[in-house]
């Protein structure tokens, strides 16, 4: 029997469903009639690419009316669709509901799919004579995208994810009775909300230019297959060279902005943990940018075409095995970013498995053909730029290796261990690769395209290269640092720096417009700033309480802050102050104090580590950092007295008594004696009667103390306004519940003062604003040189 539900509205995800049905039917008609365009010399291209113009903007429109469409149930916290009730919740800030777009796999499928949606319309409009065999390939990858958003479920396999699928539709609620009622809708108040993690400022732009990145990274990656299918091998770059920046600039800014959100959200004190996600994002970044190389080497020499174009097709293959990684459930036992194990995995290997076969297929077609160097000279730029980026791509695939051991293990039966001590492992591999990244950055710069003069090159780098050498052991004796490999890091990344600094102020003109020796010089800046923040870093908050924490809480990295108590903590003093509770978060204030000549402590700054309440996911503990010119403080607590997510009392119930007159009631070696019991009219201020009652006790304390007490309430109409008394020597509060009915015999509640104390962590970061402003400066030459090469390419 059919069951007729009240209250759905059933519209959008009709009208959202239906959108993407024709998403994916217009996408592979688009991928059809430009395919058919692309032929030379075909007497109907003209017409095959009319046809593939206005399939594959149907296709945009039709991706924007579902993206509408998801967007538009979100916003309304339509808690019938699943999707909604997952990922939104009442007291959701709209910033935070249009976030819930990316935060699941379909939704922020959804948003990749939008974004490709936009450079291929852009592609469109400015690619002329690549527009068919690019859009050829860009139509195909949407074809598989949109596919995995379709759905289906035909002969008992399932064709995608289906955004708009109604919770009571949900496989996990096929059994589910709650659904069985017509008017279930009602009895949904709330939805389940966005995770606690998530629920940051830099999180409102990580995963959306994440996505914009891959987007991006999907266009050179056209080219390539076109310049191969077309034979074209040297015509594809300079069009190209504009998209594959954009490329690397939104992938790295979205990796960057993550680092941001991890360094700001999570309490592992750093800005780059090695996740496996993490290095997933990283390694197409590393091979893109070796591409990169390569394609200014084949454009201004015309030779290392092969390694140029398979860079830049494995760049795109690596992104499509980052959504494997990420999508599939292979790392959600070790990756916080990972997404549940779903069936998405077996979709994603397909579309990488198809993209990584047609395109070995094509580049084996014509590597014979690919003009290579006859002739190698050592001392040159295109050779040291062929090494630098040979050495960036050998830093990928370990990254790669390493991190897809549960895969290889997953596959393969094998039980290969992952290392034990992922930072280090990873940190160990990857400083040589970075020492020797950065040495040719530096003096790849004094190294011109032809023929080179050794002399003439050793004094151009001499200037740099002294104040490099100079400025390492300032920096050596400054942070007390000793390891060799620290230390050539720091050269090394000094010598980038400074020679990008000696190009751009010799050179301006020449050098600042093209944006390359800002790049460099970001990230000579940015590996300088890596190797001392993080080598360096030191956690100040020893436990010197006196209490001992257990073994959760490393005595050596924790410290037990007890309210108004004042314990010294590395170069200053610090004190508990309180906390203030803003209906979400619980804020701690721990203020650093310094000692004067006098002995006395003032106050120097104050710290506000939070705890962000959630009931359903878990408590998230935020770190704050305070921000000085030349390092940050940074604090987190490590553990906070929440009783289960609840602001806690600072009392707790220890027991109830029935006590009268002449009674004397031991309470832990201590002597409650209860005397008297008093009555006092009293008149409130509109001169209504009242009447206070009152318990005369005396407490006698185990160490020879008398406590003279007197709690009382007061009735008032009708309601008992307790007044509570309390002897701070033994931590107790005694409370006058009721008269009894027998004759002059109470209830007596006693109360226990909880101690309010934190334990902290707290970390020092040196130079880490150098850091974030080598990302500003990265980014910014790598905008430069979008903006120079999309100049060339029109021209």
């Amino acid at each position: 029997m059919d069951i007729h539900y009240v209250g759905e509205h059933l519209f959008w995800g009709y009208l959202g469903r239906a959108a993407i049905y024709l998403a994916f039917l217009t996408a592979i008609f688009a991928a059809f009639a430009y395919f058919r365009a692309s032929y030379d010399g075909h007497i109907n291209y003209r017409l095959w690419r009319c046809y593939g113009r206005r399939a594959f903007r149907l296709h945009a429109g039709m991706v924007a009316v579902a993206s509408f469409a998801l967007m538009f149930i979100l916003l309304n916290q339509y808690y019938e669709y699943r999707y909604v009730w997952v990922h939104v919740e009442n007291d959701l800030s709209l910033g935070y509901q249009i976030a819930s777009f990316w935060a699941g796999q379909e939704g922020s499928l959804l948003f990749w799919v939008l974004s490709q949606v936009v450079f291929g319309l852009i592609i469109i409009r400015v690619s002329r004579r690549w527009e068919m065999p690019v859009m050829t390939v860009f139509a195909v990858s949407q074809v598989f995208l949109v596919s995995m958003l379709l759905g289906i479920k035909t002969g008992g396999i399932s064709i995608g994810f289906d955004p708009f699928q109604l919770l009571r539709q949900a496989p996990e609620n096929a059994d589910n009775i709650f659904f069985q009622n017509p008017e279930y809708l009602l009895q949904i108040t709330d939805g389940n909300g966005l995770n606690p993690l998530l629920r940051n400022f830099w999180m409102l732009s990580h995963p959306p230019v994440t996505f914009i990145g891959y987007a991006a990274v999907l266009v050179p990656f056209c080219y390539a297959i076109a310049g191969l299918w077309k034979g074209k091998y040297h015509e594809w770059i300079k069009p190209a060279l504009p998209w594959t920046i954009l490329g690397i600039f939104f992938l790295g800014a979205g990796i960057l902005l993550g680092g941001i959100w991890a360094y700001e959200s999570l309490t592992f004190g750093g800005f780059w943990a090695w996740d496996p996600i993490e290095n997933a994002s990283l390694v197409p970044w590393l091979i893109l940018v070796a591409g990169l190389h390569l394609m200014l080497v084949s454009l201004k020499k015309r030779h290392s075409y092969a390694p140029a174009l398979l860079f830049v097709i494995l760049a795109y293959i690596f992104v499509i095995y980052a959504t494997y990684l990420t999508r599939s459930g292979v790392l959600s036992d070790t990756s916080v970013h990972s997404f549940g194990r779903d069936g998405m995995g077996t979709h994603i290997l397909i579309y990488l498995f198809a993209a990584l076969v047609t395109s070995l297929i094509l580049f084996f077609r014509i590597y014979q053909r690919l003009p290579s160097k006859k002739t190698e000279k050592v001392f040159a730029r295109d050779f040291w730029l062929f090494v630098g980026a040979l050495v960036m791509v050998l830093s990928a695939f370990q990254i790669i290796f390493s991190t897809s051991i549960p895969v290889i293990n997953h596959f393969f039966g094998t039980k290969l261990a992952p290392p034990a001590n992922v930072v280090a492992h990873y940190n160990t591999w990857q400083l040589p690769f970075a020492i020797a990244i950065a040495l040719m950055m530096g003096f790849t710069h004094f190294v011109r395209w032809g023929n080179n003069s050794f002399n003439l090159f050793i004094r151009r780098m001499g200037l740099p290269m002294t104040l490099a050498i100079v400025f390492s052991i300032l920096a050596a004796v400054t942070y007390g640092i000793q390891r060799p490999d620290f230390l050539l890091m720091i050269l090394a990344s000094l010598f980038a720096l400074f020679s990008s600094l000696d190009m751009l102020l010799r050179f301006p003109k020449e050098y600042i417009s093209k944006g390359g020796a800002v790049t460099h010089l970001g990230m000579g800046m940015f590996l300088l700033a890596i190797v001392i923040t993080f080598s360096q870093q030191e956690t100040i908050s020893k436990n010197t309480s006196g209490y001992h924490l257990g073994e959760s809480f490393p005595e050596t990295e924790n410290l037990l802050l007890i309210k108004d108590e004042i314990l010294p903590m590395g170069d200053y003093h610090v004190t508990y102050v309180g906390y203030a509770f803003d209906g979400e978060r619980v804020h701690y204030q721990v203020d650093f104090l310094k000692e004067n000549r006098e002995g006395e402590f003032y106050k120097v700054f104050s710290s506000y580590p939070a705890v962000l309440l959630n009931e359903r996911m878990g408590n998230v503990y935020e770190p704050y950092a305070k921000v000085f010119p030349l390092k940050d403080i940074f604090t987190h607590v490590t553990y906070a007295d929440l009783d289960q997510g609840e602001i806690p009392e600072p009392h707790q119930k220890l027991e109830s008594l029935r006590i009268t007159v002449g009674d004397s009631i031991t309470l832990d070696n201590h002597l409650l004696v209860f005397q008297d019991i008093l009555t006092e009219p009293l008149h409130d201020l509109h001169g209504e009667d009242q009447l206070r009652v009152i318990a005369d006790m005396v407490v006698h304390t185990q160490f020879g103390e008398h406590y003279h007490i007197r709690p009382a309430f007061v009735y008032a109409e009708g309601e008992i306004i307790h007044e509570d008394d309390t002897v701070e020597d033994i931590e107790l509060r005694f409370r006058l519940k009721r008269a009894a009915d027998e004759p002059y015999t109470v209830d007596l509640e006693l109360f226990e003062e909880r101690l309010d104390f934190i334990i902290i962590k707290t970390t020092i970061f040196p130079l880490i604003n150098l850091l974030w402003l080598s990302i500003i400066v990265m980014l910014a030459g790598l905008w430069m040189a979008y903006r120079s090469r999309k100049k060339q390419a029109r021209g």
